[in-house]
């Protein structure tokens, strides 16, 4: 299995921001989404970072509680660690256990990205496709038996 199968279909438009938005506008958007992390891009569509919850809680604390007024560039990861939408999922799963990440960015032609991706989500689709194969194995020695 690959990437693509979790993503599915490019009809859904990528969660993303700028970073010159404000932080908060950025945690509306995750919020609205009920998503974990966004991907930060230029103007011109390219990949410029990634900002994670994780990021957003430095932010609050180096603001005592607040975001002021904090940029997504100043609290974005910008070496982003990303993989292809041919990828397969536990090579995605190995990728981010060694890069200590929760979050990945999908990217397509000329490294436009296209998803974040969460740990979480690649999990339960490899849970998924165990699953459906033991099953598949308990058929097969029940009508064997």
């Amino acid at each position: 299995m690959t990437m693509q199968s979790l993503i599915g279909p490019r009809n859904t438009p990528l969660l993303a921001c700028s970073p010159d938005d404000h932080l908060m506008t950025a945690v509306i958007r995750l919020v609205s989404d009920s998503a974990n992390a966004i991907a930060v891009t230029n103007p011109s569509g390219q990949l410029a970072g990634i900002l994670s919850d994780q990021d957003i809680i430095r932010a609050l604390y180096a603001g005592g509680g607040s975001v002021g007024n904090a940029k997504v560039e100043d609290w974005m990861t910008r070496n982003v660690i990303t993989v292809t939408e041919d990828t397969r999922l536990d090579a995605a799963v190995k990728l981010m256990a060694f890069h200590r990440i929760r979050h990945i960015v999908v990217t397509a032609e000329k490294g436009r990205p296209i998803a974040v991706v969460g740990i979480r989500q690649i999990l339960k689709k490899l849970h998924e496709i165990d699953e459906l194969e033991i099953n598949v194995l308990r058929d097969i020695a029940i009508a064997r038996g």
